[in-house]
């Protein structure tokens, strides 16, 4: 469960992010072409203030 930093109030969880236009959403890699892809982008969204935050669920490929 995520809090909100702002407002202290329970954030909506595991939302997807696209790309307006495209059916695809974003990734992380390392820097460089054809690099590992470490994980989907989700998004966590307060829905009293609004505020924001993107993140990966699983960090194992991280801690390396």
């Amino acid at each position: 469960m995520r809090k909100c930093i702002r407002c202290d109030v329970e954030m909506q969880e595991k939302l997807d992010v696209k790309v307006e236009g495209a059916a695809y959403g974003l990734k992380i890699t390392e820097p460089g072409i054809f690099k590992e892809n470490l994980g989907k982008v989700c998004a966590a969204v307060c829905p009293s203030c609004g505020y924001l935050e993107l993140y990966i669920e699983d960090t194992a490929k991280l801690k390396r």
